[in-house]
Order: C-alpha cells, then structure tokens, then sequence
C-alpha cells in the first residue's frame, strides 16, 4: 500500500513539476515579415508592406518598437513583430535595407 502511495506521489509531483516548466518556458510568439513599404500612414502609427508573395499587409508600431534605417515608401523592410487579439500586427523591430 505504501508503494502505491509514494508512486502515485511521485506521478503527481512530476505532473505538477511538467506544468510548471511548461508555464515557466519563454514563448517566442513573435513573426517574421519582409516585402516593401507601400504607404505610411503616420497619424494612425502604421504602414502597409507588399509581401515577397504580391500580398499586402498593415502593421502598426509603438513607443517601444525599435527602427534601424528610415521608414520611406518604397524601401525594403523586414519586420519582427507580433499579433494581439484584436488582430493588429504590431511591429517590435523594423529593419530597413539599405540601398
């Protein structure tokens, strides 16, 4: 009896030890885009990039998002950056190419 209690112990302290680590583990829930910047719009913080694939897609930036080169209509972008639950596409880092 006693056997059978320290094994279900042991299964439920690792079960609870997996959760933990599972809780615990950093997710990377950031994406990756490249393409060309279309338009700025910058009253609204945001911009339209036409993907490698033809399609466009908008992305918004914020106090914390980080620039490297100048954001221009025509430049070559590629942005890290992440979707919140309404759907927008916020950038954290946008890279510009240089020419």
């Amino acid at each position: 009896m006693r056997v059978v209690r320290l094994r279900l112990g042991f299964l439920g302290l690792a079960t609870v030890l997996a959760a933990a680590a599972a809780l615990a583990a950093p997710t990377d829930r950031s994406l990756t885009a490249s393409g060309t910047v279309d338009r700025i719009q910058s009253t609204d913080r945001a911009f339209t990039v036409v993907l490698s694939d033809g399609s466009q897609a908008r992305f918004v930036w914020s106090s914390d998002t980080r620039f490297s080169g100048v954001l221009m209509p025509g430049a070559r972008v590629t942005i890290r950056y992440d979707v919140t639950g309404d759907g927008r596409n916020v950038a954290q880092q946008i890279s510009v190419a240089r020419s």
